[in-house]
């Protein structure tokens, strides 16, 4: 069984946790450029960014009923047509798809938020999420593996790209 560096792992539980790098970049980061073994890398990933997706579900839903609040002792409610957008994909394609695409798309603290400012219940917002964040980041820590001899050349042999 091969070691696993724990500092390493920290470094990609925290990069994971922040919106728009999550497991996108902690997976490729910890199996080709650190050479960290696959497994690991991809179960600290998901820890991590389900972590994040949790807190930012939680604290959107706050910033949601704050919002809410004070559009309804203000009267008024101005047209969003970001919002408007959203809300079709989200109708065509409930919120399987947007969390499991939006995981990938966009962002899976994005879309996970973006769910819960339009109606969408905590709970569902953060289960369809959190699929879709197992699943990316099994096919980003394939990928991965696969693609880590390609670097070997730049980054010599440590981008190997281990399985165990």
């Amino acid at each position: 069984m091969a070691e696993v560096d724990l500092s390493l792992m920290l470094v990609l539980l925290i990069g994971s946790f922040i919106p728009l790098v999550e497991y996108m970049i902690a997976v490729p980061v910890g199996v080709i450029l650190m050479g960290e073994p696959v497994i690991p890398v991809v179960i600290v990933s998901i820890i991590g960014n389900s972590f994040g997706v949790v807190a930012i579900v939680l604290l959107g839903d706050k910033i949601r009923s704050l919002m809410v609040k004070r559009a309804k002792e203000k009267g008024e409610e101005k047209p969003n047509r970001r919002k408007e957008k959203t809300q079709k994909y989200l109708e065509k394609y409930g919120m399987p798809g947007v969390g499991i695409l939006g995981s990938f798309l966009l962002s899976s603290h994005l879309s996970a938020a973006t769910a819960v400012a339009l109606g969408v219940p905590k709970g569902l917002a953060i289960f369809w999420t959190l699929v879709g964040v197992v699943i990316w980041a099994i096919v980003f820590g394939i990928v991965s593996v696969y693609a880590s001899h390609w670097f070997e050349p730049f980054f010599g042999p440590q981008a190997g790209g281990r399985v165990v």
